[in-house]
């Protein structure tokens, strides 16, 4: 994948997400769609995710931006049932060093991004983590978790990040259906 310039459309919500990983190796990936119509763009260059927001952003459009990473985690009311994986992980549990270890870089680097798209764009767009919200009116960032695993998932980061963006273009009509994972009382 390679960045592709590209016009801010009000006609659609425009997606992005985030497969996490280290800035500086070069593990960091993100991608950008606003229809399945056409390929998604996709780079490594974070400051670029921050410019790229606040343009489709400023253009009134809302804005799904999904991290690769565990971002909400089960807290069970039985103490038997702590460290145990969500409900659809399967394999992959957040808990397995691989996914303790990216989730704790997710926070690092969501709280970096939310904090550089709040001094970016205006003040009226409004945060939301609910999909059964209406996200998808105009001045929203609705922000979700994406879970790249087994088949799907690549050596490449930025295909991986271009992957969960045309799967949540292609499963918006439906967020219920299309979420993988779950979990009791998450915090």
């Amino acid at each position: 994948w390679s960045w592709v310039a590209y016009k801010p459309s009000r006609m659609n919500p425009i997606v992005y997400a985030c497969d996490i990983g280290s800035v500086k190796s070069g593990a960091f990936a993100w991608a950008r769609n606003d229809s399945l119509a056409s390929p998604p763009s996709a780079s490594s260059d974070i400051d670029q995710l921050i410019s790229s927001i606040a343009i489709d952003a400023r253009s009134g459009s809302s804005i799904a931006l999904g991290f690769e990473a565990p971002l909400f985690l089960p807290v069970p009311t039985n103490g038997a049932n702590l460290n145990s994986g969500r409900t659809g992980e399967s394999s992959r549990s957040m808990f397995a060093p691989a996914g303790a270890a990216v989730a704790t870089i997710a926070v690092h680097q969501s709280a970096w991004i939310l904090r550089r798209l709040r001094s970016a764009l205006s003040p009226s767009i409004t945060l939301t983590m609910d999909w059964k919200s209406r996200w998808q009116s105009p001045q929203q960032l609705f922000v979700w978790e994406a879970f790249v695993s087994t088949t799907a998932h690549s050596e490449r980061h930025e295909r991986d990040a271009a992957t969960a963006v045309q799967y949540f273009l292609a499963s918006q009509g439906d967020l219920d259906a299309a979420n993988a994972v779950t979990c009791e009382e998450p915090l």
